[in-house]
């Protein structure tokens, strides 16, 4: 009697990806929605309850939200000169569904806790579950994006497991589920790596993804000329289809003005779609762009500088001057740490008791430690390193996909390492989906 091979892991994959999927991403948003009011309180978000109100603007007066020569002084223009506005609009809209108001009044460092809360800048719990809840939801939309940029390099079991290592990551767990930016953040990482690995089709869905991402927080402007790259590969895909003549390199290429006019065609898509979706979302760009933009520049730079200068006096240890100790200390945050709850300690003695109890649920500090912290780091090198070595053996398609995604994750760490002198761990989010995606890569690859 014939005996039947037996059936490959990766045709169980594919037979089994959609449920397994489902039933990752749905279990997933259960467990973060249930631990939502186990989060110790963070300052920050009483400033984003309170620029919430941005949404209702938005909605009836947008031009009250643009730069204004004669506010410079004004506390709401302030903030949105340093932050981008995705986040605020977030928290505004699930607000609003619920019917709660903003928070009236910022949260003031200068004050004690108790002051603070007596002025109300201290959310309740239902304003704050709100806030929290706005940013969380977006976590099982990026475990969608991360599986399928993880299918785009590999296949199936690479975008499982990339999924299952960033939602069950520690430092997802806890800053992509304040009322923050940091949520967002990773969303826009994820959906405008993934919008740059359909751009040979797509251009304009990369300029949405760009536009995505830098609205969320504008450190991702770091990926902005891997999208550049991405479009402009299309247009050389165009040229080989086209059967025009091309040599090896050192011998006569021909480039003919179809092919230029391709290349310029697909970069105008590119930065029209990203500069139109940025501006519309960005009212505060709409009467004055070029002062705003200058405006916005020389806050985030003066609020830098005071940072650092606040750490070289308080804490100089702290300080992050040169790049092998900024080097060490993201690996250090990326890897090894446990969540950190606060920057600085102007109130631990009112959330050091939430943050020991938040650590002692299971999976909220899972893998942070020096173990398997070293572990994780093999592991995502090995899977860069193996990307790299096996590049001319994957498909045109695979190859691409590789080589976009280890330049998105060099120029997200090199916009870290140069323009990050603070050892604060919120800082390493946009890394987090690149890590999971090549220690996944490392493991899944061997399969898919």
């Amino acid at each position: 009697m014939e005996t039947k091979p037996a059936p490959k892991l990766r045709d169980y994959s594919r037979r089994y990806t959609p449920l397994i999927l489902s039933l990752l991403v749905c279990s997933l948003t259960v467990y973060y929605v249930w631990g939502i009011p186990k989060i110790p309180f963070h300052p920050d978000e009483s400033t984003y309850l309170f620029m919430s109100s941005d949404f209702e603007a938005l909605l009836h007066d947008p031009l009250s939200l643009a730069w204004n020569p004669e506010n410079q002084n004004d506390l709401r223009q302030i903030y949105r000169e340093r932050d981008a506005p995705i986040a605020r609009y977030l928290i505004g809209l699930c607000r609003s569904i619920t019917g709660l108001r903003a928070l009236p009044v910022d949260w003031d460092w200068g004050k004690t806790w108790q002051q603070n809360r007596l002025n109300g800048g201290l959310p309740d719990d239902r304003l704050l579950t709100t806030g929290r809840l706005a940013i969380t939801l977006l976590l099982p939309l990026s475990l969608m994006f991360v599986y399928l940029s993880g299918v785009n390099i590999s296949g199936r079991i690479t975008g499982l497991l990339a999924a299952l290592f960033l939602g069950t990551n520690a430092l997802v767990l806890l800053h992509d589920r304040r009322a923050m930016s940091e949520g967002a953040l990773t969303f826009g990482v994820v959906f405008a790596l993934w919008s740059f690995l359909q751009a040979d089709k797509r251009p304009w869905l990369a300029g949405i993804g760009i536009a995505l991402a830098v609205s969320s927080k504008h450190s991702a402007l770091a990926l902005l000329p891997v999208g550049l790259l991405a479009v402009s590969w299309r247009s050389a895909r165009m040229w080989q289809e086209s059967g025009n003549e091309r040599q090896v390199i050192g011998r006569r290429f021909h480039v003919s003005r179809s092919q230029i006019m391709a290349v310029i065609g697909t970069t105008i898509q590119y930065f029209g779609v990203f500069l139109l979706i940025t501006f519309l979302l960005n009212p505060f760009l709409w009467r004055f762009p070029t002062q705003a933009l200058a405006a916005s520049w020389e806050n985030r730079q003066n609020l830098l500088y005071q940072q650092l200068n606040d750490t070289i006096r308080l804490a100089p240890e702290q300080a992050l001057l040169s790049p092998s100790k900024r080097t060490a200390v993201l690996l250090a945050n990326l890897y090894l740490e446990a969540p950190s709850f606060a920057e600085v300690g102007n109130y631990l003695s009112y959330t050091t008791a939430a943050g020991e109890a938040y650590l002692q649920v299971p999976g909220y500090n899972l893998m942070r430690n020096l173990p398997a912290g070293g572990a994780w780091i093999g592991l995502t090198i090995f899977g860069a390193l193996i990307a790299i070595i096996g590049m001319k053996s994957r498909t045109p398609s695979k190859r691409r996909a590789l080589i976009l995604t280890l330049l998105a994750s060099v120029s997200q760490i090199a916009a870290i390492i140069v323009l990050v002198p603070l050892p604060w761990q919120r800082y390493v989010i946009p890394l987090v989906p690149f890590t999971c995606l090549w220690s996944a890569y490392a493991i899944g690859h061997w399969f898919d």
